[in-house]
């Protein structure tokens, strides 16, 4: 994402939180642009030092991840269950489910959405009388530009 993108986005993203009546703190925007920064997904631990660098003050662990929690939550950012990684939605303000193609050999993620997924995993409710409280689809392999 260039510059101009990512402002663009954190803009919409602070809009749409004021509509909803939820809180976009100054930690959760920095968490948020660090992860819109990052150019594979990141690490807690990663984004805590990154934060902790920019700071005069002390950032606890548990800040960090109360931000994350929050971004989490709201569909901003999505997690791997194969890393504990953190990576922005590349649809924040469009509630979906997403499959997540992973490059073993660059660590490239791709956020893949389609109709037929949901589909799928609707299916698989109805026909097992299953509540389904998440879901993550994680595809591990080699990317294009990897081959």
């Amino acid at each position: 994402m260039t510059a101009e993108q990512i402002e663009a986005q954190i803009t919409q993203i602070k809009q749409d939180c004021q509509a909803q009546g939820l809180r976009f703190t100054a930690l959760r925007e920095q968490v948020y642009r660090l992860i819109l920064l990052a150019a594979q997904p990141i690490g807690a631990y990663e984004l805590l030092d990154l934060l902790q660098s920019a700071s005069e003050k002390v950032v606890a662990p548990p800040t960090v991840y109360r931000s994350l929690e929050f971004l989490l939550r709201h569909g901003l950012v999505h997690q791997l269950n194969s890393s504990k990684a953190f990576f922005a939605c590349s649809q924040p303000t469009d509630r979906h489910v997403a499959a997540f193609l992973v490059c073993r050999c660059c660590g490239e993620v791709q956020e893949f959405s389609h109709p037929s997924i949901q589909t799928m995993l609707t299916e698989v409710e109805q026909s097992t009388n299953f509540a389904t409280q998440s879901s993550i689809i994680e595809l591990s392999g080699v990317c294009e530009r990897c081959q």
